[in-house]
């Protein structure tokens, strides 16, 4: 195979070298001396075979900053020494060809200073393959190193989202054991019912281990059950509306996106109030994206002393893995709302599970702030 693309590439440098000189004897009405251009062409098929040895020598030695003191004393007698190779074969086929279709000027005596002629030329076409087999060998080298430092940026990728998966399950898990044993000495069935939701919502959770991004219907799934949780502890105190698109059902997100961000707002918003907390949960189509709204009526955006002692990871992850997985093309905002409460709006490009994602696009505008 590669002999058969070596002797392709010379007998393609070999025709547009000799076109031009066949066009001057024509324009000329002088004789075509193809003796002369199959003399040449049988010179191209030695160095068609060279040529492979040479780009193994290149791949075994390249020549380069570092090794250049090394290496070019050893590509220089690798070139002498295929200039004298060449040497003898390229006399030869000269020779054999002259006779054969009678050209006297391809038929000259043989003598030291023809050989050294031809040695001489030989080295110089070693120095031109080496020049385009080096060329050739450091694209190839800028290209698989480009492709391993695109599998490490994916792979890099992936880790933080795992990690950041890892961190949000037990948050999660920590404050409904906190909720359990807040009602287990008050309310024994109430408790009994949130540790089987619990076993419902780990089971559930652990089936998707691994998949960064599930159904939007998933999602809300999953979040129904953790609801069913809140409202057990919370009693009459919380009312919970939904208003879902029904053609975003389908839609890709993040998995486990959601729980955190009503979590945020239960805790935030609904437990801080001496009245019926409200959450309102929103997703739609918009232009491409996928706009996903949540709602309290609590206090809304603490000063940022208290935002600052605050931390925690529930919206800072939920941030992270949107930048993760959407680059710039994501939006994440933090807003009070004119009639108290918080609003948080993530938005994304909308894609149907199995579609293929589509380009990175355009940076968007940047969250407005953060609470936890």
């Amino acid at each position: 195979m590669a002999w058969g693309i070596s002797l392709a590439a010379w007998f393609a440098l070999d025709l547009l070298v000799q076109t031009p000189t066949y066009s001057f004897y024509r324009e000329r009405g002088m004789p075509v001396p193809w003796a002369r251009f199959v003399a040449d062409y049988c010179d191209d098929v030695v160095w068609a075979f060279f040529t492979p040895f040479i780009l193994k020598l290149i791949a075994f030695a390249p020549i380069s900053r570092r090794s250049w003191t090394r290496t070019v004393p050893f590509h220089a007698l690798a070139g002498l020494i295929a200039g004298l190779l060449w040497a003898v074969p390229a006399q030869t086929s000269r020779l054999l060809v002259g006779l054969y279709m009678d050209d006297p000027w391809l038929t000259r005596e043989v003598t030291p200073a023809s050989v050294l002629r031809f040695a001489i030329l030989g080295i110089g076409l070693y120095v031109q393959v080496c020049g385009v087999g080096h060329g050739i060998h450091y694209a190839r080298e800028f290209r698989d190193r480009d492709l391993s430092a695109s599998r490490l940026e994916e792979q890099l990728a992936q880790a933080q989202l795992q990690v950041l998966r890892m961190q949000l399950h037990p948050h999660f898990l920590f404050n409904t054991l906190n909720t359990i044993s807040a009602l287990i000495h008050k309310d024994v069935a109430a408790a009994d019912r949130m540790l089987a939701l619990l076993g419902d919502l780990l089971r559930d959770s652990f089936q998707k281990i691994g998949a960064h991004e599930v159904s939007l219907k998933q999602e809300i799934d999953f979040l129904d059950r953790y609801l069913e949780i809140e409202r057990t502890r919370f009693q009459d105190r919380l009312v919970v509306e939904k208003a879902i698109d029904p053609d975003s059902l389908d839609a890709r997100v993040p998995n486990l996106i959601l729980q955190p961000l009503v979590e945020n707002a239960i805790r935030h918003g609904v437990s801080r109030r001496a009245g019926i907390g409200q959450v309102e949960v929103s997703a739609r189509r918009d232009n491409g994206m996928l706009a996903i709204c949540i709602r309290d009526n609590g206090p809304g955006l603490p000063s940022e002393e208290e935002m600052s002692a605050r931390g925690g990871v529930g919206l800072a992850n939920s941030q992270a893995r949107l930048a993760q997985l959407y680059g710039s093309a994501h939006r994440f905002e933090l807003r009070n709302r004119p009639g108290g409460g918080l609003e948080v709006v993530l938005a994304f490009p909308f894609r149907a599970m199995g579609e293929v994602p589509p380009p990175e696009e355009g940076p968007l505008e940047p969250p407005r702030g953060t609470r936890a």
